[in-house]
């Protein structure tokens, strides 16, 4: 069986060889990493659901099956977070582009082999391998490859997200796959949805008439002179307001309200196109890349590259600075992954479950899709509340209401 190269994989190796080694000779990742990547499959999931199904419910649907049943030994309100804030992204993204996109194709994961740029002789050892998620035909009349992005990078014009992407190869290659595998193509469409930066908080904790608890540092509920409750604390007196973490639907409210004040932090789309030179450089690369990892392999030479801009944000810093010794197993905070390329998982590896699961680019602050000109979404089209919920006991906490994030 052939080795696969990905421009996940090349890209790891480019950067450092040690990186490398942890992540594709190991398949070591960090945990967070795969809460990372099990928002982006489901994610996608769903949109292929709604783009070739073009039904909401049926995207939402296609969730089901990530997050039913919660793991064992997982929290079950963050569970509950994660699935709510994929289902809301998905809502905010039917309401923000409006009817889906028209779908020739459907997702594919293609292996093509690694060609010698010299003699046009395929490697024996190697196959390049990736995932768009259809192929479309847009308003304009252009056919386009279509790629779903989850990013939590910035997605204006005035973010680096959109510069990198017209010099990364990951849009070229897929440009270039789809011309071999025999469609005549003018771009890749990469539709991108960033991952929200606010947070599930708190909320006062009322009584049967919807007054606020407020206690003193007795634990005793604090009245005003009027006998009313008190609604406000007061850290000086000792006044605490009783609060309670949100429950998954409030948190729902709360993005889809976000969503609908500020949609373009959330969407974007761009074409980006590639000229022949391009492509002809990506696979050169990809021909001297491979080599270059077989060489490592063979003389188990995994250096380190040391400097600023790709020690900081290494996921595997530790381990180099701990001396980690494969021989000791699993680091804590890490998995072993069977499938070192999971980027290449999504509809065709979904849960089994009882529910379906340069010049010529365009500008980064070019928008190809009208957003649709409805209200904002509110409310929430389809729920996955267990049926118990409402029964549960919240637990409390009790801090000033000056600290409240919400």
């Amino acid at each position: 069986m052939k080795q696969i190269l990905t421009t996940n994989r090349m890209q790891s190796f480019k950067m450092c060889r040690r990186k490398h080694y942890f992540e594709y000779e190991l398949g070591l990742r960090q945990q967070v990493d795969a809460r990372s990547l099990r928002i982006t499959t489901a994610g996608r999931a769903a949109l292929h659901a709604l783009q070739h199904e073009r039904s909401l419910v049926a995207a939402l649907d296609a969730l089901r099956p990530f997050y039913e049943p919660c793991p064992p030994a997982t929290d079950r309100r963050e569970w509950d977070y994660e699935r709510e804030t994929v289902a809301c992204l998905i809502a905010g993204y039917r309401w923000r582009w409006g009817e889906p996109l028209t779908m020739i194709a459907r997702p594919k994961r293609f292996q093509l082999p690694v060609i010698n740029p010299k003699t046009g002789a395929a490697s024996t050892i190697w196959d390049t391998a990736g995932q768009w998620d259809g192929i479309a035909k847009m308003p304009n009349g252009q056919t386009v490859v279509v790629k779903h992005r989850f990013t939590a990078e910035d997605l204006s014009s005035e973010g680096s997200f959109w510069t990198r992407q017209q010099l990364d190869h990951r849009v070229t290659h897929l440009l270039d796959a789809g011309r071999q595998l025999g469609h005549t193509l003018d771009g890749v469409l990469l539709d991108v949805i960033r991952k929200p930066l606010i947070r599930p908080g708190t909320l006062p904790m009322l009584d049967e008439a919807g007054h606020k608890v407020v206690i003193d540092r007795s634990g005793h509920r604090v009245f005003n002179p009027n006998g009313q409750p008190r609604q406000t604390a007061h850290a000086a007196k000792g006044f605490t307001l009783q609060t309670r973490p949100m429950t998954p639907l409030e948190w729902g409210e709360k993005l889809l309200e976000d969503i609908g004040q500020r949609p373009e932090f959330y969407y974007a789309r761009q074409v980006i196109s590639r000229r022949d030179e391009e492509i002809a450089e990506m696979q050169s690369e990809a021909w001297e890349v491979q080599q270059t990892i077989r060489d490592a392999q063979n003389k188990q030479r995994w250096f380190k590259t040391v400097s600023r801009d790709t020690c900081s944000l290494c996921s595997f810093l530790t381990l180099c600075t701990s001396q980690f010794d494969p021989q000791q197993g699993t680091p804590r905070g890490f998995v072993r992954l069977d499938d070192v390329h999971p980027e290449l998982q999504g509809e065709f590896d979904r849960p089994k479950g009882s529910c379906c699961q340069p010049p010529s680019a365009t500008r980064p602050e070019d928008v190809i899709a009208t957003p649709v000109q409805t209200a904002r979404p509110t409310g929430h089209p389809e729920r996955f509340t267990p049926a118990n919920e409402a029964s549960q006991t919240l637990p409390t906490s009790t801090i000033p209401e000056d600290d409240i994030p919400f």
